[in-house]
């Protein structure tokens, strides 16, 4: 898998196609590339994205006016999933420039709530980068600009915007140990997540109670309140949760609170759940560390070893 992901994946210098693409069949190839990354089917999708952003650059370099704010539009969202992609196999660097790349497309969009959604990516490369009072300043003042397009946005896509916008700038407040700004921006997404319950059917995706909830997982552990971080990860049922890549996060972050409490039978059993949520997230670099930290800690807890072979998490 760390081939399959490496940095070689989205080359810079990928040549432009001659003409431009058409942008339904893009955005199609697109929604499929999605539900790669949503399955953590991640090899597949590695294999799938440099042809998929080399033809979304042909077609915003050969379309204009309108058509290419619809262009750009798509490109920054290929740009967004390279760069989440890319953090997935912890290649920070080329995380930091799709995001980058991703703003500058969304910027080109004219369409706020794509900025915002590329806006929100580059907070994981700051927090790598040891930039987290970056990125949540960042993300506010996104935030902030959302509010002043509310009258030129529709409603739901605003709101589920800003309540992504402030989980993750939860997650890098909590990083820093800023509880009062992580609390206050967790209430702020429940708030955007109970608005959206209350919106018709009519519109469907965005933010949910659940993912709320995977988040109070993450935030109260870097809080260190771990306690209340398994509490939170117990209320949850993994089925409340869309995608298997966000069920293994789920068992990715309860494993950490559980390891910190030093439940090491019940972490085992979450990074089981990870594996059995989205196999290719048991072998990413964060989950391999969770286990060999249980090497450490509990050496001969039963299946341990078996898991950490599977997994390519032997000690190093």
């Amino acid at each position: 898998m760390g081939t399959a992901l490496g940095t070689t994946m989205l080359l810079p210098g990928t040549a432009v196609a001659a003409s431009a693409p058409d942008l339904s069949t893009l955005q199609r190839q697109l929604v499929v590339a999605r539900a790669q990354f949503r399955s953590a089917h991640y090899a597949d999708l590695a294999e799938a994205l440099p042809r998929l952003r080399r033809d979304a650059l042909a077609a915003q370099a050969h379309t204009t006016g309108a058509r290419r704010q619809a262009a750009s539009a798509l490109l920054a969202r290929v740009h967004i999933l390279a760069s989440e992609l890319a953090v997935k196999s912890g290649a920070s660097d080329e995380a930091r420039e799709r995001a980058r790349s991703a703003v500058a497309a969304g910027e080109s969009s004219g369409n706020v709530i794509v900025l915002a959604e590329a806006t929100r990516v580059c907070a994981t490369p700051l927090r790598r980068q040891g930039r987290a009072a970056g990125a949540v300043l960042l993300l506010q003042d996104m935030i902030t600009a959302l509010t002043g397009a509310a009258s030129s946005t529709p409603e739901p896509p605003l709101v589920s915007a800003t309540g992504s916008l402030a989980l993750t700038a939860a997650y890098s407040a909590a990083l820093e140990g800023r509880r009062t700004t992580a609390l206050s921006l967790m209430e702020m997404a429940a708030d955007a997540a109970g608005r959206l319950a209350r919106t018709p059917q009519s519109y469907s995706g965005g933010l949910t109670a659940g993912q709320v909830q995977l988040y109070q997982v993450g935030v109260h552990h870097l809080l260190g309140q771990d306690i209340a971080a398994v509490r939170a990860a117990q209320r949850l049922h993994p089925s409340t949760l869309p995608t298997g890549e966000r069920r293994a996060r789920l068992g990715t972050d309860t494993a950490r609170a559980l390891i910190a409490v030093g439940d090491y039978e019940r972490a085992l059993t979450a990074l089981h759940a990870v594996e059995e949520a989205a196999s290719e997230e048991a072998s990413r670099p964060s989950v391999r560390a969770l286990t060999r930290e249980l090497l450490v800690r509990r050496p001969r807890l039963t299946g341990l070893k078996t898991f950490a072979a599977r997994t390519g998490a032997e000690p190093l």
